[in-house]
């Protein structure tokens, strides 16, 4: 099996269900209440894991209950955390969560531990993993992530989630390891331009010729397009009764990757990656819904038999 590093934040998901989302200054009544495990990092290191990827998770939890719950977590998963650190006397990462009953949602997030993460101690516990490629996202600090990107192997892939976006990663271009994944809103801030679902492969191709192997840009329920610098993909989302679109995003990075690592095509990383996506927009929750390796291939089986 391939071997994984997702690099990013683990939180703890305090989430409010509301019959729409409020506007600014305005407060509406919530109808219930959960708290799940979440974080963009190891929500994706779950995805991955759960898709059948040997999958290690680096980032920080404080010393606290919600840090001890996130670890064990990770662990009921499969996900090595040998080297995650963890920072005595400080909170671990939480994500204010609000869900509407279409599904749509607003997140604030509060990185505790996960601000404190020391990236020449990450690279050095890196040095000791052996792994095939590396899934990052862009919550840590921006300093931080860029030290870790460029003392990553150059023979390496590295996946990275521009999310949420900032300015710096501009300064990861031109990279012959590098596949961006982004959403619309994301691809629209990384271009300097709007990005809809009907200019998306352009844009993906234009995001692709800033200099990095492939780029992707997920549209949510039209699904993703994906492009190199000479070719584009267009994958559609089956249909599915949303629930939740909360981690959709980060199931589809997660196995995206798990299929990209073992040597997949771009094409049948993004087609799994959708799936997979789609399939989490179902259940209520981040990690309650990422979906196993056997469901995800339930769904190409019924897309590929229609």
């Amino acid at each position: 099996m391939t071997r994984i590093v997702a690099i990013g934040m683990s939180n703890t998901d305090l989430v409010c269900r509301t019959p729409r989302l409020p506007r600014a200054g305005e407060t509406v009544a919530g109808s219930d209440f959960s708290t799940f495990a979440g974080g963009k990092g190891a929500n994706q290191a779950v995805a991955a894991a759960r898709a059948e990827s040997l999958v290690s998770f680096y980032g920080a939890t404080g010393d606290d209950a919600h840090g001890e719950a996130r670890r064990s977590d990770l662990q009921s998963d499969g996900i090595d955390i040998g080297a995650l650190q963890v920072i005595h006397g400080t909170v671990s990462g939480i994500a204010l969560i609000i869900v509407d009953d279409t599904g749509e949602n607003q997140i604030v997030t509060v990185s505790g531990a996960n601000g404190l993460v020391d990236p020449q101690e990450a690279l050095l516990s890196l040095e000791m993993l052996g792994y095939d490629l590396v899934l990052m996202t862009w919550e840590l600090s921006p300093e931080t992530v860029l030290e870790i990107y460029r003392g990553l192997p150059e023979t390496v892939p590295v996946v990275v989630n521009v999310a949420p976006f900032d300015e710096s990663i501009h300064r990861v271009f031109p990279d012959h390891r590098l596949i961006i994944v982004c959403n619309e809103i994301e691809a629209s801030q990384l271009l300097g331009r709007e990005v809809t679902v009907d200019n998306a492969a352009v844009a993906a191709r234009d995001i692709a010729q800033l200099g990095c192997k492939a780029a992707v840009i997920t549209l949510g329920g039209a699904g993703a397009v994906g492009a190199t610098s000479s070719m584009e993909w267009h994958v559609p989302a089956p249909e599915v009764e949303v629930v939740d679109t909360t981690g959709a995003g980060d199931t589809f990075c997660g196995v995206f990757a798990a299929w990209l690592a073992p040597g997949e095509s771009l094409e049948s990383a993004i087609t799994a990656g959708v799936h997979a996506g789609s399939l989490a927009t179902t259940i209520r929750g981040a990690q309650p819904s990422i979906p196993h390796r056997a469901e995800i291939d339930a769904s190409l089986n019924s897309a590929s038999k229609s």
